[in-house]
C-alpha cells in the first residue's frame, strides 16, 4: 500500500493537519520506518493536485501555517 492510500485512510476519520497524520502514521505502521515530514507533505500536495483531497482550513499561529486536509 502507498502513502498516499495510507494517508487518505488516515483522513477518512476527519480533517487532519500534516503533524497529526504524521503522528497517526507513525503509531500505527512507523515503529520501525517512521515517516518523515517531507513524505508526508510532499504526498500531501500531490493529492492536492489530483483532487483527492482539499484544505479544509488553515490555522496561522506562531509558527508556519497549519493546513488542515
Amino acid at each position: 500500500m502507498s502513502i498516499g492510500h495510507t494517508l487518505l485512510g488516515l483522513l477518512e476519520s476527519g480533517p487532519r493537519h500534516g503533524y497529526d497524520l504524521k503522528r497517526a502514521f507513525d503509531e500505527t505502521f512507523g515503529h520501525d520506518r517512521p515517516l518523515h515530514y517531507g513524505q508526508v507533505y510532499s504526498t500531501m500536495s500531490r493529492l492536492l493536485k489530483n483532487g483527492l483531497v482539499e484544505v479544509d482550513g488553515i490555522e496561522a499561529g506562531g509558527g508556519p501555517e497549519r493546513k488542515r486536509y
